[in-house]
């Protein structure tokens, strides 16, 4: 299937998701990064991926765990559970082939993404200049009347 075509895979690829604003988008994305240098537990999964995006990326550990989970249904990773001398067991983490195929998608996905914001980011600058350069009286109300002026 051609990476671009969601027919037939609804919700497996990032182009088909559908989530809400904010950081939480990005947990998943941030996650296969993380995942591609090393396997690791959620904890250091978050730590790399702040390590990786200098602080700019700051995954909830609640949203990555649900992330890694969700994930591991979809077959992008596997887990299993590591028991180190002291302390609680823990879950490590690996990519599986078709997480590697997922964040070849991602970058498609992400890569699309910047290209639009910066069309427009452009198209409202443009807008902004325009209304600069007519003059036009500024903003309208709810009415499209323009707001009485003062003086």
């Amino acid at each position: 299937m051609p990476r671009g075509d969601c027919s037939g895979n609804e919700g497996r690829k990032p182009c088909c998701r559908r989530r809400g604003g904010g950081g939480g988008a990005l947990v998943e994305p941030a996650a296969l990064a993380a995942l591609l240098y090393a396997g690791g537990y959620g904890y250091d999964l978050r730590r790399t991926i702040l390590e990786m995006s200098d602080g700019e990326v700051d995954a909830d550990v609640g949203g990555l765990y649900r992330t890694l989970r969700r994930m591991e249904e979809e077959g992008s990773v596997v887990s299993r559970w590591c028991e180190e001398g002291a302390g609680p067991r823990r879950r490590e983490y690996e990519l599986t082939k078709q997480g590697i195929e997922l964040a070849e998608q991602w970058i498609d996905a992400l890569r699309s993404r910047e290209r639009l914001d910066g069309l427009l980011a452009s198209m409202l600058e443009n807008g902004l200049a325009h209304l600069g350069e007519t003059g036009s009286d500024g903003p309208h109300d709810d009415t499209g009347a323009a707001p009485e002026q003062k003086g």
